[in-house]
Protein backbone atom coordinates (compact mmCIF):
# COMPACT_ATOMS: atom_id res chain seq x y z
CA UNK A 1 0.00 0.00 0.00
CA UNK A 2 2.80 2.37 0.84
CA UNK A 3 4.53 1.88 -2.53
CA UNK A 4 1.26 2.38 -4.40
CA UNK A 5 0.65 5.67 -2.58
CA UNK A 6 4.14 6.93 -3.48
CA UNK A 7 3.60 6.01 -7.12
CA UNK A 8 0.27 7.84 -7.18
CA UNK A 9 1.91 10.90 -5.59
CA UNK A 10 4.67 10.93 -8.24
CA UNK A 11 2.19 10.59 -11.06
CA UNK A 12 0.17 13.45 -9.59
CA UNK A 13 3.25 15.76 -9.48
CA UNK A 14 4.21 14.95 -13.08
CA UNK A 15 0.62 15.58 -14.20
CA UNK A 16 0.69 19.01 -12.57
CA UNK A 17 4.01 19.77 -14.29
CA UNK A 18 2.67 18.71 -17.71
CA UNK A 19 -0.57 20.67 -17.22
CA UNK A 20 1.43 23.80 -16.28
CA UNK A 21 3.39 23.51 -19.53
CA UNK A 22 0.26 23.11 -21.71
CA UNK A 23 -2.28 25.21 -19.84
CA UNK A 24 -1.29 28.49 -21.47
CA UNK A 25 -1.44 28.36 -25.30
CA UNK A 26 1.13 30.36 -27.27
CA UNK A 27 -1.55 32.77 -28.53
CA UNK A 28 -5.22 33.45 -28.03
CA UNK A 29 -7.93 35.75 -29.28
CA UNK A 30 -9.07 38.51 -26.97
CA UNK A 31 -12.88 38.84 -26.38
CA UNK A 32 -14.65 41.46 -28.45
CA UNK A 33 -15.73 43.52 -25.47
CA UNK A 34 -14.05 43.85 -22.08
CA UNK A 35 -14.92 45.83 -19.00
CA UNK A 36 -12.79 48.86 -18.25
CA UNK A 37 -9.64 48.06 -16.37
CA UNK A 38 -9.53 44.43 -17.54
CA UNK A 39 -7.70 42.55 -20.30
CA UNK A 40 -8.10 39.15 -21.87
CA UNK A 41 -6.36 36.09 -20.46
CA UNK A 42 -6.99 32.39 -21.02
CA UNK A 43 -7.35 31.79 -17.30
CA UNK A 44 -9.88 33.08 -14.81
CA UNK A 45 -12.62 33.47 -17.37
CA UNK A 46 -10.33 35.31 -19.76
CA UNK A 47 -9.92 38.36 -17.54
CA UNK A 48 -7.25 39.61 -15.16
CA UNK A 49 -6.55 43.10 -13.81
CA UNK A 50 -4.33 45.27 -16.04
CA UNK A 51 -1.47 45.61 -13.54
CA UNK A 52 -0.79 41.87 -13.88
CA UNK A 53 -0.88 41.78 -17.66
CA UNK A 54 1.62 42.78 -20.31
CA UNK A 55 5.27 42.27 -21.23
CA UNK A 56 6.65 44.28 -18.29
CA UNK A 57 4.94 42.01 -15.74
CA UNK A 58 6.08 38.87 -17.52
CA UNK A 59 9.66 40.20 -17.65
CA UNK A 60 9.61 41.01 -13.94
CA UNK A 61 8.35 37.52 -13.13
CA UNK A 62 11.07 36.01 -15.29
CA UNK A 63 13.71 38.06 -13.52
CA UNK A 64 12.46 37.07 -10.11
CA UNK A 65 12.34 33.44 -11.22
CA UNK A 66 15.89 33.67 -12.53
CA UNK A 67 17.10 35.09 -9.22
CA UNK A 68 15.30 32.39 -7.23
CA UNK A 69 16.66 29.65 -9.49
CA UNK A 70 20.16 31.07 -9.13
CA UNK A 71 19.89 30.85 -5.35
CA UNK A 72 18.55 27.30 -5.74
CA UNK A 73 21.55 26.51 -7.94
CA UNK A 74 24.15 27.36 -5.28
CA UNK A 75 22.17 25.58 -2.59
CA UNK A 76 21.46 22.60 -4.88
CA UNK A 77 25.12 22.15 -5.81
CA UNK A 78 25.84 21.33 -2.18
CA UNK A 79 22.57 19.68 -1.15
CA UNK A 80 22.06 17.28 -4.07
CA UNK A 81 25.73 16.35 -4.35
CA UNK A 82 25.77 15.51 -0.66
CA UNK A 83 22.67 13.36 -1.00
CA UNK A 84 24.04 11.63 -4.10
CA UNK A 85 27.33 11.01 -2.30
CA UNK A 86 25.45 9.41 0.58
CA UNK A 87 23.46 7.36 -1.96
CA UNK A 88 26.64 6.05 -3.55
CA UNK A 89 28.18 5.37 -0.15
CA UNK A 90 25.14 3.33 0.94
CA UNK A 91 24.79 1.50 -2.36
CA UNK A 92 21.73 -0.72 -2.31
CA UNK A 93 20.68 0.45 1.17
CA UNK A 94 19.34 3.91 0.30
CA UNK A 95 16.80 5.10 -2.27
CA UNK A 96 17.83 7.43 -5.08
CA UNK A 97 17.40 10.99 -3.80
CA UNK A 98 16.48 12.67 -7.09
CA UNK A 99 14.73 10.15 -9.39
CA UNK A 100 10.99 9.63 -9.25
CA UNK A 101 10.31 6.53 -7.18
CA UNK A 102 7.17 5.69 -9.18
CA UNK A 103 9.15 5.24 -12.43
CA UNK A 104 11.18 2.28 -13.57
CA UNK A 105 14.59 3.75 -12.69
CA UNK A 106 15.84 3.17 -16.22
CA UNK A 107 17.74 5.73 -18.24
CA UNK A 108 15.62 8.11 -20.36
CA UNK A 109 12.45 6.66 -18.82
CA UNK A 110 12.69 8.04 -15.28
CA UNK A 111 11.61 11.55 -14.31
CA UNK A 112 13.58 13.83 -11.99
CA UNK A 113 11.83 14.91 -8.79
CA UNK A 114 14.65 17.34 -7.85
CA UNK A 115 13.82 19.81 -10.62
CA UNK A 116 10.06 20.05 -10.07
CA UNK A 117 10.18 23.09 -7.78
CA UNK A 118 12.43 25.18 -10.03
CA UNK A 119 10.90 28.05 -11.96
CA UNK A 120 12.43 26.54 -15.10
CA UNK A 121 13.31 22.88 -14.53
CA UNK A 122 15.83 22.96 -17.41
CA UNK A 123 18.10 25.06 -15.21
CA UNK A 124 18.58 22.09 -12.89
CA UNK A 125 20.90 20.66 -15.55
CA UNK A 126 23.55 23.04 -14.18
CA UNK A 127 23.46 20.99 -10.98
CA UNK A 128 23.10 17.58 -12.63
CA UNK A 129 24.07 17.11 -16.30
CA UNK A 130 22.34 13.68 -16.23
CA UNK A 131 19.03 15.47 -16.79
CA UNK A 132 18.22 15.56 -20.54
CA UNK A 133 15.24 16.54 -22.66
CA UNK A 134 13.34 13.74 -24.42
CA UNK A 135 10.09 13.53 -26.39
CA UNK A 136 8.30 12.80 -23.11
CA UNK A 137 9.91 15.76 -21.30
CA UNK A 138 12.88 15.97 -18.95
CA UNK A 139 14.28 12.57 -18.02
CA UNK A 140 17.34 11.22 -16.22
CA UNK A 141 19.90 9.82 -18.65
CA UNK A 142 21.34 7.34 -16.13
CA UNK A 143 19.99 4.22 -14.51
CA UNK A 144 19.33 4.44 -10.80
CA UNK A 145 22.49 2.51 -10.00
CA UNK A 146 24.55 4.99 -12.05
CA UNK A 147 23.30 8.18 -10.39
CA UNK A 148 26.38 10.01 -9.07
CA UNK A 149 27.44 13.39 -7.64
CA UNK A 150 29.22 16.07 -9.68
CA UNK A 151 31.57 17.75 -7.20
CA UNK A 152 33.90 18.92 -9.95
CA UNK A 153 31.07 20.83 -11.59
CA UNK A 154 30.14 22.31 -8.20
CA UNK A 155 33.72 23.35 -7.56
CA UNK A 156 33.99 24.89 -11.01
CA UNK A 157 30.78 26.89 -10.63
CA UNK A 158 31.67 28.13 -7.16
CA UNK A 159 35.23 28.99 -8.27
CA UNK A 160 34.08 30.74 -11.42
CA UNK A 161 31.40 32.67 -9.58
CA UNK A 162 33.82 33.69 -6.85
CA UNK A 163 36.39 34.80 -9.41
CA UNK A 164 33.78 36.80 -11.33
CA UNK A 165 32.61 38.51 -8.12
CA UNK A 166 36.19 39.19 -7.07
CA UNK A 167 37.07 40.63 -10.47
CA UNK A 168 33.96 42.80 -10.45
CA UNK A 169 34.75 44.11 -6.97
CA UNK A 170 38.41 44.71 -7.90
CA UNK A 171 37.52 46.64 -11.04
CA UNK A 172 34.97 48.66 -9.07
CA UNK A 173 37.60 49.53 -6.46
CA UNK A 174 40.06 50.40 -9.22
CA UNK A 175 37.57 52.74 -10.91
CA UNK A 176 36.72 54.32 -7.55
CA UNK A 177 40.35 54.93 -6.62
CA UNK A 178 41.19 56.32 -10.03
CA UNK A 179 38.18 58.65 -9.87
CA UNK A 180 39.53 60.05 -6.59
CA UNK A 181 42.94 60.62 -8.14
CA UNK A 182 45.07 57.78 -6.78
CA UNK A 183 47.54 56.72 -9.51
CA UNK A 184 46.92 53.01 -8.95
CA UNK A 185 47.49 50.32 -11.55
CA UNK A 186 44.84 47.69 -12.33
CA UNK A 187 47.32 45.00 -11.22
CA UNK A 188 47.70 46.69 -7.83
CA UNK A 189 44.03 45.99 -7.16
CA UNK A 190 43.48 42.63 -8.87
CA UNK A 191 46.64 40.70 -7.96
CA UNK A 192 47.00 39.91 -4.22
CA UNK A 193 50.84 40.06 -4.26
CA UNK A 194 50.53 43.72 -5.29
CA UNK A 195 47.83 44.75 -2.81
CA UNK A 196 50.41 46.46 -0.60
CA UNK A 197 51.12 48.81 -3.48
CA UNK A 198 47.64 50.33 -3.08
CA UNK A 199 48.49 51.68 0.37
CA UNK A 200 51.88 52.82 -0.88
CA UNK A 201 50.27 54.67 -3.79
CA UNK A 202 47.70 56.26 -1.48
CA UNK A 203 50.50 57.30 0.86
CA UNK A 204 52.44 58.82 -2.02
CA UNK A 205 49.31 60.62 -3.20
CA UNK A 206 48.81 62.33 0.16
CA UNK A 207 52.54 63.03 0.43
CA UNK A 208 52.38 64.93 -2.87
CA UNK A 209 49.28 66.76 -1.65
CA UNK A 210 51.14 67.82 1.49
CA UNK A 211 54.07 69.16 -0.52
CA UNK A 212 51.69 71.19 -2.68
CA UNK A 213 49.97 72.54 0.43
CA UNK A 214 53.32 73.51 1.96
CA UNK A 215 54.32 75.32 -1.22
CA UNK A 216 50.99 77.19 -1.17
CA UNK A 217 51.51 78.34 2.40
CA UNK A 218 48.90 76.07 4.01
CA UNK A 219 50.83 74.37 6.83
CA UNK A 220 47.78 73.06 8.72
CA UNK A 221 46.34 71.41 5.61
CA UNK A 222 49.76 70.10 4.65
CA UNK A 223 50.21 68.53 8.09
CA UNK A 224 46.88 66.71 7.75
CA UNK A 225 47.90 65.32 4.36
CA UNK A 226 51.27 64.31 5.75
CA UNK A 227 49.64 62.55 8.68
CA UNK A 228 47.35 60.66 6.29
CA UNK A 229 50.31 59.66 4.13
CA UNK A 230 52.09 58.12 7.11
CA UNK A 231 48.95 56.48 8.50
CA UNK A 232 48.24 54.78 5.16
CA UNK A 233 51.78 53.46 4.89
CA UNK A 234 53.82 53.45 8.12
CA UNK A 235 56.70 52.05 6.08
CA UNK A 236 56.91 55.28 4.09
CA UNK A 237 60.24 56.56 5.40
CA UNK A 238 60.01 59.98 3.73
CA UNK A 239 56.49 60.69 4.98
CA UNK A 240 57.33 59.55 8.52
CA UNK A 241 60.48 61.64 8.73
CA UNK A 242 58.74 64.77 7.41
CA UNK A 243 55.84 64.22 9.81
CA UNK A 244 58.20 63.87 12.80
CA UNK A 245 59.98 67.09 11.83
CA UNK A 246 56.73 69.00 11.42
CA UNK A 247 55.37 67.78 14.77
CA UNK A 248 58.46 68.56 16.82
CA UNK A 249 57.37 72.12 17.66
CA UNK A 250 53.63 71.72 18.29
CA UNK A 251 53.37 68.05 19.33
CA UNK A 252 56.79 67.00 20.67
CA UNK A 253 55.56 63.81 22.36
CA UNK A 254 54.03 62.53 19.15
CA UNK A 255 57.12 63.59 17.21
CA UNK A 256 59.27 61.46 19.51
CA UNK A 257 56.89 58.52 19.04
CA UNK A 258 57.16 58.80 15.26
CA UNK A 259 60.96 58.99 15.44
CA UNK A 260 61.03 55.94 17.69
CA UNK A 261 58.81 53.96 15.31
CA UNK A 262 60.90 55.01 12.33
CA UNK A 263 64.03 53.69 14.00
CA UNK A 264 62.28 50.38 14.70
CA UNK A 265 60.80 50.05 11.19
CA UNK A 266 63.91 51.14 9.29
CA UNK A 267 66.97 49.65 11.02
CA UNK A 268 69.07 50.30 7.93
CA UNK A 269 68.40 54.05 8.36
CA UNK A 270 68.59 53.98 12.16
CA UNK A 271 71.67 56.18 12.46
CA UNK A 272 70.37 58.84 10.07
CA UNK A 273 67.02 58.94 11.87
CA UNK A 274 68.83 59.25 15.19
CA UNK A 275 70.68 62.33 13.91
CA UNK A 276 67.43 64.01 12.88
CA UNK A 277 65.81 63.08 16.18
CA UNK A 278 68.82 64.42 18.09
CA UNK A 279 68.57 67.81 16.39
CA UNK A 280 64.86 67.97 17.24
CA UNK A 281 65.20 67.13 20.95
CA UNK A 282 68.26 69.36 21.30
CA UNK A 283 66.35 72.34 19.87
CA UNK A 284 63.55 71.66 22.37
CA UNK A 285 66.02 71.52 25.24
CA UNK A 286 65.11 67.93 26.11
CA UNK A 287 68.53 67.12 27.52
CA UNK A 288 67.48 63.82 29.11
CA UNK A 289 66.52 62.52 25.68
CA UNK A 290 69.70 63.98 24.17
CA UNK A 291 71.89 62.12 26.67
CA UNK A 292 69.94 58.89 26.25
CA UNK A 293 70.08 59.03 22.46
CA UNK A 294 73.75 59.98 22.35
CA UNK A 295 74.76 57.18 24.74
CA UNK A 296 72.75 54.59 22.78
CA UNK A 297 74.40 55.63 19.49
CA UNK A 298 77.88 55.57 21.03
CA UNK A 299 77.20 52.14 22.51
CA UNK A 300 75.97 50.87 19.13
CA UNK A 301 79.12 52.15 17.43
CA UNK A 302 77.20 54.56 15.19
CA UNK A 303 79.18 56.65 12.71
CA UNK A 304 79.94 60.22 13.73
CA UNK A 305 81.05 59.36 17.24
CA UNK A 306 82.49 62.85 17.76
CA UNK A 307 79.03 64.38 17.25
CA UNK A 308 77.47 62.00 19.74
CA UNK A 309 80.11 62.39 22.45
CA UNK A 310 79.85 66.16 22.20
CA UNK A 311 76.07 65.90 22.57
CA UNK A 312 76.51 63.61 25.58
CA UNK A 313 78.94 66.07 27.20
CA UNK A 314 76.66 69.04 26.51
CA UNK A 315 73.65 67.30 28.07
CA UNK A 316 75.50 65.80 31.04
CA UNK A 317 76.83 69.21 32.10
CA UNK A 318 73.26 70.39 32.59
CA UNK A 319 71.79 67.25 34.18
CA UNK A 320 72.20 65.66 37.57
CA UNK A 321 75.41 63.63 37.89
CA UNK A 322 75.26 59.89 37.38
CA UNK A 323 75.16 57.60 40.37
CA UNK A 324 78.41 55.74 41.07
CA UNK A 325 76.98 52.41 39.92
CA UNK A 326 75.74 53.92 36.67
CA UNK A 327 79.07 55.67 36.08
CA UNK A 328 81.02 52.41 36.58
CA UNK A 329 78.67 50.52 34.28
CA UNK A 330 79.05 53.19 31.62
CA UNK A 331 82.85 53.17 31.90
CA UNK A 332 82.84 49.39 31.28
CA UNK A 333 81.15 49.72 27.87
CA UNK A 334 83.79 48.72 25.25
CA UNK A 335 82.44 51.08 22.58
CA UNK A 336 83.14 54.06 24.87
CA UNK A 337 86.85 53.29 25.18
CA UNK A 338 87.98 56.00 22.67
CA UNK A 339 86.06 58.60 24.67
CA UNK A 340 87.20 57.58 28.15
CA UNK A 341 89.49 60.66 28.64
CA UNK A 342 86.61 62.96 27.71
CA UNK A 343 84.24 61.37 30.21
CA UNK A 344 86.96 61.41 32.89
CA UNK A 345 87.60 65.14 32.36
CA UNK A 346 83.88 65.84 32.61
CA UNK A 347 83.68 63.90 35.88
CA UNK A 348 86.59 65.90 37.33
CA UNK A 349 85.13 69.21 36.19
CA UNK A 350 81.83 68.42 37.86
CA UNK A 351 83.70 67.58 41.07
CA UNK A 352 85.60 70.90 40.77
CA UNK A 353 88.90 69.02 40.61
CA UNK A 354 90.24 71.42 38.01
CA UNK A 355 93.95 70.72 38.50
CA UNK A 356 93.50 67.02 37.76
CA UNK A 357 91.34 67.90 34.77
CA UNK A 358 94.05 70.21 33.40
CA UNK A 359 96.58 67.41 33.77
CA UNK A 360 94.51 65.07 31.58
CA UNK A 361 93.88 67.86 29.07
CA UNK A 362 97.61 68.44 28.66
CA UNK A 363 98.27 64.82 27.62
CA UNK A 364 97.88 63.10 24.28
CA UNK A 365 94.89 60.75 23.84
CA UNK A 366 95.96 58.11 21.30
CA UNK A 367 92.59 56.37 21.04
CA UNK A 368 90.55 59.54 20.58
CA UNK A 369 90.20 60.94 17.02
CA UNK A 370 92.57 63.88 16.56
CA UNK A 371 89.93 66.32 15.31
CA UNK A 372 87.74 65.89 18.36
CA UNK A 373 90.67 65.66 20.76
CA UNK A 374 92.03 69.02 19.59
CA UNK A 375 88.56 70.61 19.55
CA UNK A 376 87.58 69.35 23.01
CA UNK A 377 90.88 70.09 24.75
CA UNK A 378 91.11 73.60 23.29
CA UNK A 379 87.45 74.37 24.02
CA UNK A 380 87.60 73.24 27.66
CA UNK A 381 90.90 75.08 28.25
CA UNK A 382 89.33 78.21 26.79
CA UNK A 383 86.38 77.84 29.18
CA UNK A 384 88.87 77.45 32.03
CA UNK A 385 90.54 80.72 31.01
CA UNK A 386 93.74 79.19 29.58
CA UNK A 387 93.84 80.85 26.14
CA UNK A 388 97.43 79.99 25.34
CA UNK A 389 96.93 76.42 26.52
CA UNK A 390 93.98 76.16 24.13
CA UNK A 391 96.08 77.33 21.18
CA UNK A 392 98.90 74.97 22.23
CA UNK A 393 96.48 72.03 22.30
CA UNK A 394 95.50 72.90 18.75
CA UNK A 395 99.16 73.18 17.70
CA UNK A 396 99.94 69.72 19.14
CA UNK A 397 97.69 68.20 16.47
CA UNK A 398 99.07 69.25 13.06
CA UNK A 399 97.02 66.49 11.45
CA UNK A 400 93.81 68.43 12.11
CA UNK A 401 92.73 69.92 8.79
CA UNK A 402 89.03 70.52 9.42
CA UNK A 403 88.59 74.23 8.75
CA UNK A 404 85.49 74.55 10.90
CA UNK A 405 87.24 73.00 13.92
CA UNK A 406 90.30 75.21 13.53
CA UNK A 407 88.29 78.41 13.04
CA UNK A 408 85.91 77.66 15.94
CA UNK A 409 88.74 76.99 18.40
CA UNK A 410 90.85 79.98 17.32
CA UNK A 411 87.98 82.46 17.41
CA UNK A 412 86.93 81.23 20.84
CA UNK A 413 90.45 81.37 22.28
CA UNK A 414 91.19 84.86 20.90
CA UNK A 415 87.85 86.25 22.08
CA UNK A 416 88.27 84.73 25.55
CA UNK A 417 91.77 86.22 25.72
CA UNK A 418 90.39 89.60 24.60
CA UNK A 419 92.89 89.78 21.75
CA UNK A 420 90.69 91.91 19.49
CA UNK A 421 93.34 92.65 16.86
CA UNK A 422 94.20 89.02 16.19
CA UNK A 423 90.49 88.13 16.36
CA UNK A 424 89.67 90.68 13.66
CA UNK A 425 92.53 89.43 11.50
CA UNK A 426 91.30 85.84 11.88
CA UNK A 427 87.80 86.81 10.75
CA UNK A 428 89.13 88.91 7.85
CA UNK A 429 91.19 85.96 6.70
CA UNK A 430 88.16 83.65 6.93
CA UNK A 431 85.97 86.05 4.92
CA UNK A 432 88.57 86.78 2.24
CA UNK A 433 87.63 83.97 -0.20
CA UNK A 434 84.50 84.18 -2.28
CA UNK A 435 81.39 82.79 -0.56
CA UNK A 436 80.73 79.69 -2.62
CA UNK A 437 78.48 76.87 -1.46
CA UNK A 438 81.55 75.11 -0.06
CA UNK A 439 82.65 78.26 1.77
CA UNK A 440 79.30 79.16 3.37
CA UNK A 441 79.96 77.11 6.57
CA UNK A 442 82.43 79.83 7.51
CA UNK A 443 79.47 82.16 8.10
CA UNK A 444 77.89 79.53 10.34
CA UNK A 445 81.03 79.30 12.49
CA UNK A 446 81.37 83.07 12.77
CA UNK A 447 77.66 83.49 13.58
CA UNK A 448 77.94 80.91 16.38
CA UNK A 449 81.02 82.74 17.69
CA UNK A 450 79.21 86.10 17.67
CA UNK A 451 76.34 84.58 19.67
CA UNK A 452 78.81 83.39 22.31
CA UNK A 453 80.99 86.52 22.15
CA UNK A 454 78.87 89.42 20.83
CA UNK A 455 80.75 91.97 18.77
CA UNK A 456 78.66 94.37 16.74
CA UNK A 457 81.55 95.66 14.62
CA UNK A 458 82.53 92.16 13.52
CA UNK A 459 78.90 91.33 12.79
CA UNK A 460 78.57 94.34 10.48
CA UNK A 461 81.67 93.14 8.65
CA UNK A 462 80.14 89.69 8.16
CA UNK A 463 76.79 91.10 7.01
CA UNK A 464 78.52 93.43 4.55
CA UNK A 465 80.36 90.45 3.06
CA UNK A 466 77.14 88.48 2.63
CA UNK A 467 75.30 91.39 1.03
CA UNK A 468 78.26 92.20 -1.24
CA UNK A 469 78.29 88.59 -2.43
CA UNK A 470 74.47 88.76 -2.87
CA UNK A 471 73.93 85.42 -1.20
CA UNK A 472 70.35 84.36 -2.08
CA UNK A 473 67.86 82.71 0.26
CA UNK A 474 67.53 79.11 -0.93
CA UNK A 475 67.22 75.68 0.62
CA UNK A 476 71.01 75.49 0.75
CA UNK A 477 71.51 78.93 2.29
CA UNK A 478 68.47 79.10 4.61
CA UNK A 479 70.52 77.91 7.59
CA UNK A 480 73.12 80.61 6.96
CA UNK A 481 70.54 83.40 6.83
CA UNK A 482 68.83 82.19 10.02
CA UNK A 483 72.27 82.04 11.68
CA UNK A 484 72.95 85.66 10.66
CA UNK A 485 69.48 86.59 11.95
CA UNK A 486 70.31 85.10 15.37
CA UNK A 487 73.73 86.74 15.37
CA UNK A 488 72.12 90.13 14.69
CA UNK A 489 69.86 89.63 17.69
CA UNK A 490 72.75 88.46 19.86
CA UNK A 491 74.93 91.53 19.14
CA UNK A 492 71.95 93.86 19.62
CA UNK A 493 71.90 95.26 16.05
CA UNK A 494 68.15 95.97 15.96
CA UNK A 495 68.24 97.82 12.62
CA UNK A 496 69.86 94.95 10.73
CA UNK A 497 67.76 92.47 12.72
CA UNK A 498 64.62 94.05 11.26
CA UNK A 499 66.12 94.15 7.77
CA UNK A 500 67.07 90.47 7.88
CA UNK A 501 63.60 89.57 9.19
CA UNK A 502 61.97 91.38 6.26
CA UNK A 503 64.35 89.74 3.77
CA UNK A 504 63.60 86.23 5.07
CA UNK A 505 59.85 86.84 5.02
CA UNK A 506 60.00 88.21 1.50
CA UNK A 507 62.09 85.25 0.33
CA UNK A 508 59.74 82.72 1.92
CA UNK A 509 56.63 84.53 0.75
CA UNK A 510 54.92 84.19 4.14
CA UNK A 511 54.50 86.26 7.26
CA UNK A 512 56.31 83.60 9.34
CA UNK A 513 54.90 84.76 12.68
CA UNK A 514 57.44 82.79 14.72
CA UNK A 515 60.22 84.81 13.15
CA UNK A 516 58.58 88.02 14.39
CA UNK A 517 58.19 86.53 17.86
CA UNK A 518 61.88 85.55 17.86
CA UNK A 519 62.82 89.07 16.79
CA UNK A 520 60.80 90.43 19.71
CA UNK A 521 62.68 88.01 22.01
CA UNK A 522 66.06 89.34 20.87
CA UNK A 523 64.85 92.95 21.24
CA UNK A 524 63.69 92.22 24.80
CA UNK A 525 60.03 92.88 23.96
CA UNK A 526 58.88 89.33 24.68
CA UNK A 527 57.72 87.83 27.96
CA UNK A 528 59.79 84.75 27.17
CA UNK A 529 63.14 84.48 28.88
CA UNK A 530 64.37 81.42 27.01
CA UNK A 531 65.05 80.69 23.34
CA UNK A 532 63.49 77.22 23.63
CA UNK A 533 59.94 78.17 22.50
CA UNK A 534 61.35 79.54 19.22
CA UNK A 535 64.39 77.38 18.53
CA UNK A 536 62.56 74.32 17.04
CA UNK A 537 61.23 76.48 14.19
CA UNK A 538 64.54 78.19 13.38
CA UNK A 539 66.45 76.42 10.62
CA UNK A 540 69.88 76.93 12.18
CA UNK A 541 72.91 74.60 11.98
CA UNK A 542 73.94 72.44 14.92
CA UNK A 543 76.81 74.70 16.01
CA UNK A 544 74.49 77.72 16.15
CA UNK A 545 71.96 75.66 18.12
CA UNK A 546 74.62 74.89 20.74
CA UNK A 547 75.57 78.58 20.92
CA UNK A 548 71.95 79.71 21.36
CA UNK A 549 71.32 77.12 24.08
CA UNK A 550 74.51 78.10 25.91
CA UNK A 551 73.50 81.74 26.00
CA UNK A 552 69.70 81.83 25.95
CA UNK A 553 68.47 78.60 27.53
CA UNK A 554 68.54 79.97 31.08
CA UNK A 555 70.61 78.93 34.07
CA UNK A 556 70.75 75.35 32.78
CA UNK A 557 73.13 76.46 30.02
CA UNK A 558 75.84 77.83 32.33
CA UNK A 559 79.29 76.58 31.31
CA UNK A 560 82.26 75.62 33.44
CA UNK A 561 84.35 78.58 32.27
CA UNK A 562 82.95 81.03 34.81
CA UNK A 563 83.90 78.99 37.86
CA UNK A 564 87.23 77.91 36.42
CA UNK A 565 88.73 81.29 35.70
Amino acid sequence: MKGAAKRRHGEWQREIYRSNRTLVPPAWTAPAAQPAGMTSHPRNGGRVPKPFAGTRTATTVDRVGWIVDTLRLFWGLIYWNLRKTWFRFRRGQSTCPCQSRSDSGRALQTACDACLHWNRPDRFRAVCPLLVRTADGLRCSADTADVRPFWGRALGIFTGTGFALYLTAAVSVFVFLRSIGYPVNIFHVTLPPYWHRVTEVRSGYFLNKSQVAFSEGKPAEALLYLDSAYQFDPRNYTAGLLLAKQLQAGQPARSDAVYQKLMADHPEQRHLIAQEWFRAVLARGNLDRVAELALSQLTAGAPGGAVWVRALVFARRRLKPLAEDAARAEAAIPALAPWTPVLEVERLLRARRLTEARGILSRDWPETPDDFEAFYQATVLTELGDTFGALDALARKPTVTDGEVLLTVRLGALAAGQNDRLLQQEIERALAPRLTVAGLPVIKVIAAHLIRYPNRELFERVLAKIEAEKVPFTDQTAGIWFSVFCAAGAVGDEVNLGRITGFIRQSIGQSFLVLGATEAFFRGDSNKRSILPFLPTLLVPLEVTYALLERYAGSEAASWGTSGR
